[in-house]
């Protein structure tokens, strides 16, 4: 038989200040439990003069509460460790080894829970600096700011061998059936290089650019695709955002772009190096 959900600490003292001017049925009313619950905790008080439950019966808890606290420690120091590890690190000292299962429960216990990892771009200090004082500088921009800037990137697609998983609802009879299969080639298929802009709620040009992108073929980007999107999405004196890839930085690209900022044009706004996550383009 499986034993009933416990009563809180409120609804137990509830019931015994209402029992001195209510029937059971009034009671059972008002807390909303069975007539049984009532009798029982009536019973209860009379007996042992308190409103707490019995013990209930169980196994013993496998660890001590110093072992609680090396596990949360250990777990803590070192954040790669997994339960078996932790496991393993505590069975060394204990007469009775426990599973990892133990371990699992003790984690969850102090809400530490296993996840993985995310991913992130290893940055070196200078980098670090360089990020921390960009974000210092346009921590009091507003949503008007935000949309005078023309984000822009370059990106590849595949065109076949997708890495990424793909969830697919399907009946047990349609696991090979042409829409819930993801098609694959030999040697990893085919790609698309593709150069795109976008502000606020509007895109720009997309351009898809053939073979290897070069400072030559960014500068006509910049000529036929950037700047007449950008004037044409925000206006005159937008500012334009690329990142510090090497064709972007190139001499020819710099010295075009300075001639469109002395005539207010554009202005070209210093990006941080190593820092795609503050690009909302690699969302798009």
């Amino acid at each position: 038989m499986t034993r009933g959900k416990e009563l809180t600490v409120e609804k137990r003292s509830s019931i015994l200040i209402l029992k001195k001017g209510y029937s059971s049925w009034q009671i059972i009313a008002k807390v909303n439990v069975s007539q049984f619950v009532v009798l029982y905790m009536i019973k209860n008080f009379m007996n042992t003069d308190t409103c707490s439950s019995k013990q209930q019966a169980g196994p013993p808890r496998k660890t001590t509460k110093d072992e609680d606290r090396y596990i949360h420690t250990l777990s803590k120091t070192n954040k790669c460790m997994t339960a078996s590890e932790i496991t393993h690190e505590l069975n060394w000292s204990r007469e009775d080894p426990m599973g990892v299962t133990t371990v699992k429960k003790r984690l969850l216990e102090g809400t530490l829970r296993g996840c993985i990892a995310i991913k992130k771009l290893f940055l070196k200090p200078q980098n670090k600096v360089k990020q921390l004082q960009w974000a210092n500088e346009h921590a009091n921009w507003t949503i008007s700011d935000c949309e005078r800037v023309l984000w822009t990137d370059e990106s590849k697609f595949e065109v076949f061998g997708n890495k990424l998983r793909v969830f697919v609802q399907q009946k047990p009879n349609e696991k090979l059936l042409h829409q819930c299969v993801i098609l694959t080639v030999k040697h990893g298929g085919d790609s698309v290089m593709l150069w795109g802009c976008f502000r606020a709620n509007k895109v720009g040009s997309l351009v898809k650019i053939d073979g290897i992108l070069r400072k030559e073929q960014y500068l006509k980007i910049l000529q036929d695709h950037a700047v007449p999107s950008g004037t044409k999405l925000i206006g005159e004196n937008f500012i334009f955002m690329q990142d510090n890839d090497p064709k972007h930085s190139a001499k020819v690209c710099q010295n075009y772009l300075k001639q469109l900022e002395d005539i207010n044009k554009l202005k070209v706004i210093q990006w941080p190096p190593q820092s795609p996550d503050l690009n909302p383009i690699e969302k798009l």
